[in-house]
């Protein structure tokens, strides 16, 4: 992992776009204090059981960001996430959630010419659960997610990083608007705040980390059980705020591809 992606991100979106789809949007992970940023996710969700209250999340994600001197979002590679959800809508309003995540970030020197730092990347273990309050009116669909998480930070070779392990807190409200009767065609805003405390030798302080403001266009192709979400993110960084960086996002995933559950 090393070795950057030569071909820029968005260029091959349009190659993958040929095989796959999307039902809810893999919004982006937080790739530091980067001025532009490009993230491209795929993956699929498929009902487990006939009442179709559980479903699996899975999908594989990967980042690039400019470097410090420019906005190019394609410049070096920056994350490598694998996924895995499991959600189970046990109530009108409520839905409950369960996951499991691997991600690999490169780390890179500050200055010129911004080569791989040591150690060169960062592995984490994640797990995390989430509960969400949803409800429809008419066109408008309205989201409210906490989500607590732990997570395991190592060297390449699992030797454990300087920052060892980190619980962290999310607070996430989303409203998406259907753009026709067949709600085929979505806009979707989200606005989301975190903060976590870390443990090197002691646990420290609750603070305030970051907030993420996505802007989101959602196109189903219900015949080819495809969506394709198009999105941009403002991710502010700091208390008080001093970076914001600028994510473009495209995501596809497959729905159902083993049966209907």
């Amino acid at each position: 992992m090393k070795a950057a992606i030569k071909t820029p991100l968005l260029a091959a979106v349009f190659m993958v776009i040929i095989h796959s789809s999307c039902l809810a949007q893999f919004t982006p992970p937080g790739m530091g204090k980067v001025n532009t940023a490009e993230w491209f996710a795929i993956g699929m969700k498929q009902k487990l059981n006939t009442k179709k209250t559980v479903n699996s999340v899975t999908f594989f994600g990967l980042g690039r960001t400019s470097t410090p001197d420019d906005f190019a979002p394609w410049d070096r590679a920056a994350i490598y996430v694998l996924n895995q959800e499991i959600k189970h809508r046990f109530a009108k309003h409520w839905e409950y959630a369960g996951a499991l995540s691997y991600r690999w970030q490169n780390r890179y020197k500050a200055e010129k010419p911004y080569k791989l730092d040591a150690p060169y990347a960062r592995q984490e273990l994640r797990t995390y659960g989430k509960i969400t309050y949803l409800t429809d009116l008419g066109r408008w669909a309205i989201a409210a997610t906490y989500r607590p998480e732990l997570r395991f930070f190592y060297n390449p070779d699992f030797s454990p990083y300087a920052e060892a392990v980190q619980l962290r807190s999310r607070l996430k409200g989303k409203v998406s608007f259907a753009l026709n009767k067949a709600k085929t065609q979505k806009l979707m805003a989200s606005v989301e705040h975190l903060i976590s405390s870390t443990k090197t030798q002691n646990w420290d302080a609750w603070h305030y980390k970051e907030s993420r403001f996505c802007l989101y266009y959602s196109i189903a192709f219900p015949k080819q059980k495809l969506v394709l979400d198009i999105g941009y993110m403002n991710d502010l960084l700091g208390n008080p705020i001093n970076h914001d960086g600028h994510y473009f996002a495209v995501d596809i995933v497959i729905n159902n591809p083993f049966g209907k559950g």
